[in-house]
């Protein structure tokens, strides 16, 4: 109990000072009368960021529940709770726009010494260059690391160390064949039908300031919100549900100036979507993704610049306004330099110790 009472005390007396800086900052624009307009004092709360990147989108899918066929020309798959006949009625294109492929002959599969559907390594192909794999059996899957250029823009709104806001990302993602999981010596990789394909987001964001450290800022994001694929993938198949993604990431900031940032944000998307079969099934296809992005971010100056032209001084402050005769609070400073430094801030090593000027002060 004695513990719990300090802590309590040491809360109170925080809030009590806390409450008496904040009265007594007030105080000296009210007390002197300092003019600062209520609109850039508020909008300087809100941040602009832009970036560009690069990433690898992670395309994959799972097999199960399929036959595979595959011959010289063709790959196709259709359900393994169906019998098969002497061709094989199969779906082309399942990892975009299915669609049914033609029916091709299976050659005789029981003239060989083993069941091939329950030892596919033993028999790896039919006749013809032909391939028939039960996925449940050989577990196959396909997948391939995409590169992905990402722009981003977004705007949030800063309460303390938080964040909120919304954004929108455009992806441009080059295609790369899927490799299968199993068989690679018998099974040719999958070809997308598309080269390139696009995403569009618009995403939800909230953030948090965690952690300081001479000029850097940490903070964590969570992006929440929808991603729309481009044409080359049916979007008309795709249930709403599977149109969502989740974005995990960190913003490593460079604060060039209160008001200017440099950053660096290394990221982990979640998503997938779902393709309708003309059949009536579907199939879920992952496509999570990781990315770093750099870029700039920017709020507008709560205050503006001096209108003495030759006025460079680095501290704010506060001059008689030209025009209405009444004090206003100013920057001397352009936006991507520092308005108000601690001493040294700028310069931590003096300029004498510096390499340019050592030389004029070390005989040797």
């Amino acid at each position: 109990m004695n513990i719990l009472r300090k802590v309590l005390l040491i809360l109170s007396l925080l809030l009590v000072q806390l409450q008496w800086l904040s009265a007594q900052n007030q105080d000296i624009y009210e007390k002197y009368n300092i003019y600062r307009n209520p609109f850039r004092v508020f909008i300087n709360k809100i941040s602009f960021t832009g970036t560009v990147g690069y990433g690898l989108t992670n395309f994959k899918h799972n097999l199960a529940g399929y036959y595979f066929f595959q011959d010289a020309t063709t790959q196709m798959i259709l359900r393994n709770d169906q019998e098969l006949g002497t061709t094989f009625p199969g779906y082309v294109n399942w990892i975009s726009k299915p669609a049914p492929g033609i029916e091709t002959p299976i050659s005789d599969r029981f003239t060989v010494p083993y069941a091939y559907l329950s030892n596919p390594v033993n028999n790896p192909n039919l006749n013809n260059n032909q391939v028939l794999v039960d996925a449940d059996t050989s577990n196959l899957s396909f997948a391939s690391l995409s590169s992905t250029i990402p722009f981003m823009l977004s705007i949030h709104y800063n309460i303390r160390k938080f964040r909120i806001g919304f954004g929108f990302q455009y992806e441009k993602i080059i295609m790369k064949d899927l490799e299968p999981s199993t068989g690679a010596s018998y099974i040719r990789n999958y070809k997308p039908e598309f080269e390139s394909t696009r995403y569009i987001k618009w995403f939800g964001m909230l953030g948090y300031q965690f952690y300081e450290w001479w000029d850097y800022t940490f903070a964590g994001e969570l992006q929440v919100g929808a991603a729309l694929l481009g044409p080359e993938i049916d979007n008309s198949a795709i249930g709403i549900g599977q149109k969502l993604f989740f974005n995990l990431g960190v913003n490593i900031e460079k604060n060039i100036s209160e008001y200017v940032r440099i950053v660096v944000r290394p990221s982990y998307d979640f998503k997938q979507y779902t393709v309708n079969l003309p059949d009536g099934t579907d199939m879920r296809h992952n496509n999570n993704a990781m990315y770093v992005q750099l870029g700039l971010s920017m709020n507008i100056p709560e205050i503006p610049r001096s209108p003495m032209k030759s006025d460079h001084v680095q501290l704010k402050h506060v001059v008689t306004d030209p025009k209405s005769g009444r004090l206003m609070e100013v920057r001397g400073q352009t936006i991507w330099k520092k308005q108000n430094p601690k001493v040294g801030e700028n310069h931590r090593r003096l300029w004498r110790y510096k390499w340019r000027n050592r030389r004029k002060i070390d005989p040797y």
